[in-house]
């Protein structure tokens, strides 16, 4: 079975913990953003392919950001993984579990981990090779005692999560402390209107706050 994440990214991924989901409209805003967000200590980002500006901005950032690692967001067409990739996408992310995403992420070699919300989603991702897994919309859905009760069964497996949706500032470290979730996703960071009104100390100061938060957090469950 081929690992649609290998273990490096996986690593480097949960070395990074907290991942700022951003929407970017204006390509002019995304290098300052990516800067902002890393004078906070937040090194790695989900930028979502919903906006016109989404990719311009992917590539902007992976030229003059380059210790900035970029996940793609969103990617749920047949031919925006290789397209992320090619303009720097570490991995990449989607809001559900498709299997034809999957196979072309393999295919172009793109790290992926797709969006499950349920046992009947994981275990068909978790067929097709993928070990890490988007958990969303984590708050909308239920929860971390949902979440809890829907990923128990398969601990064994050794699968990691990736929540987001919801999450904000003050349940960050409920989720960081399950030793399954490997990062976390959050828009609360770097938020669309904070980035149009070019907010960035108000950004870096969200992200630090995350970033301490996470920090102190896995310090304490997961010596």
């Amino acid at each position: 079975m081929r690992e649609v994440m290998c273990n490096s990214v996986q690593q480097n991924l949960a070395d990074r913990g907290v991942v700022a989901v951003l929407e970017i409209d204006d390509v002019e805003t995304a290098v300052p953003t990516a800067r902002a967000l890393i004078a906070g200590g937040i090194t790695a980002i989900e930028l979502a392919l919903r906006t016109p500006a989404a990719l311009a901005s992917i590539e902007r950032i992976a030229r003059e950001v380059p210790e900035m690692m970029i996940g793609a967001g969103t990617v749920i067409l047949g031919t925006q993984a290789r397209e992320v990739k090619n303009l720097g996408a570490a991995f990449a992310v989607a809001p559900g579990y498709n299997p034809k995403i999957v196979e072309e992420a393999l295919d172009c070699g793109l790290p992926f981990a797709p969006g499950i919300a349920t046992a009947t989603e994981l275990e068909a991702a978790y067929a097709q090779g993928c070990t890490v897994m988007k958990f969303s919309p984590a708050e909308h859905i239920g929860g971390i005692e949902y979440f809890k009760g829907m990923s128990g069964p398969y601990s064994y497996l050794g699968i990691k999560f990736f929540p987001l949706g919801g999450i904000t500032e003050e349940a960050l470290a409920d989720w960081a402390a399950l030793e399954q979730v490997m990062a976390i996703g959050g828009s609360w960071i770097a938020k669309r209107d904070l980035i149009k009104a070019g907010r960035y100390e108000e950004i870096t100061k969200r992200a630090t706050r995350a970033r301490e938060i996470w920090n102190q957090t896995r310090g304490r469950a997961l010596p």
